[in-house]
């Protein structure tokens, strides 16, 4: 299943890099990074079937802990669905990804960081920081040399 824009896919198979890892008996559901709405939500959806692998195809029990990984705006996005509408797993990431997509869409590009200033708050090293954090998030990447 294509993704937004048909630039990725967020079906099950594209975002668990090791989908058919059998998990031993005694699995114990592990913490979960928690996205409030913030960030990327495709590496975020990647990163949950990443952390719940063992669960293979269970697509009811793929949905129902991922409500786990979530916190504040995203939560309350969560709880506000029509769940009976989400059949699999890729229904239920395709409603998340869409309705969390304007993080990808606002990502810096290599003009505004030429733009990004100092605030007159903040020390040096946090606006390095601060840059640092924005250069990471340019697509395509920039190269080491270029954020010298």
């Amino acid at each position: 299943m294509k993704g937004i824009g048909s630039q990725m896919s967020v079906s099950y198979k594209d975002l668990c890099l090791f989908p058919d890892i059998k998990v031993p008996v005694g699995f114990k559901i592990p913490k979960f990074d928690l996205y409030d709405g913030h960030g990327d939500p495709v590496a975020h959806l990647r990163g949950h079937c990443s952390k719940i692998r063992g669960a293979g195809r269970k697509d009811k029990l793929l949905m129902a802990y991922f409500s786990q990984s979530l916190s504040g705006a995203a939560l309350e996005w969560y709880t506000r669905q029509d769940a009976s509408r989400w059949y699999i797993w890729d229904d239920m990431a395709q409603a998340f990804a869409r309705h969390f997509q304007y993080n990808i869409e606002i990502v810096s590009d290599r003009m505004s960081l030429t733009k990004m200033e100092k605030k007159p708050n903040e020390s040096f090293r946090e606006y390095g920081l601060r840059w640092r954090e924005q250069a990471a998030r340019v697509n395509p990447s920039m190269e080491e040399n270029e954020m010298v």
